[in-house]
């Protein structure tokens, strides 16, 4: 029983890979499957909870609404108050509780979110047999003995490449998706757990698809968990 957590960078190609060593190992494959979880959890849409998933937020912003309302730890409860600062551009959808007044079963908010994604990722390193990409789950899952953690990078102008030709994009639009989503896996991880996205130490593997095939990177992550499984 393992379970493989895959930290990979736009364009690498990492989202195919571990679905193919997902369906080659015969494990679950857990990617959008989680934000579908999250979305029938909570009564919202899968667009909703894509607000919140893997996306950071600028140092500033992150401390103001950490200092003006601090949100939801992992293993914490909802904050049963609403607030909003325009000014800031910041807005909390906690529940509000009022007298006579009929609160929502369920909402979904950052906070909320964290506690979700954390008890589900938990959940799925403890029963094992899965695939699971990205989602800070390198960090929630780090000391599990059973998880083996891979992260698969390639070089900036070929992941520019690749999103201009999956996305059909031009060269500066590439770039700045390519850009925008390292930000935001950095500043994920960095607000969130206290972790560095780019630390290696938290990985057991790192794959460079520049220099080593999508097949052989399959195959070398495929062997590497039955070794560790025998």
């Amino acid at each position: 029983m393992a379970v493989v957590t895959v930290a990979r960078q736009l364009g690498s190609g990492g989202d195919r890979i571990a679905e193919r060593v997902s369906e080659a190992l015969g494990y679950e494959f857990v990617d959008r499957r989680l934000v579908e979880e999250i979305a029938n959890i909570t009564d919202t849409s899968p667009g909703e909870v894509e607000k919140y998933d893997e996306k950071g937020e600028g140092r500033v912003r992150h401390f103001l609404k950490r200092l003006l309302v601090p949100e939801m730890s992992p293993g914490g409860f909802p904050l049963s108050s609403a607030a909003y600062f325009p000014e800031f551009g910041l807005e909390f959808p906690y529940v509000m509780e009022r007298a006579g007044v009929e609160t929502p079963a369920t909402y979904l908010d950052r906070g909320t979110y964290q506690l979700l994604i954390t008890t589900l990722l938990q959940d799925y390193g403890d029963t094992g047999n899965a695939v699971v990409v990205g989602r800070a789950s390198q960090v929630i899952l780090g000391q599990s003995p059973a998880a083996l953690h891979v992260k698969i990078i390639a070089p900036f102008d070929l992941r520019c490449e690749s999103v201009k030709k999956a996305q059909e994009v031009s060269d500066e639009q590439a770039r700045e998706l390519v850009e925008q989503h390292d930000r935001w896996r950095q500043l994920y991880l960095r607000n969130y757990h206290d972790a560095d996205w780019d630390d290696l130490l938290l990985y057991h593997l790192t794959i460079n698809t520049g220099r080593v095939e999508p097949e052989e990177a399959v195959d070398l992550m495929v062997r590497y968990v039955t070794q560790k499984g025998s």
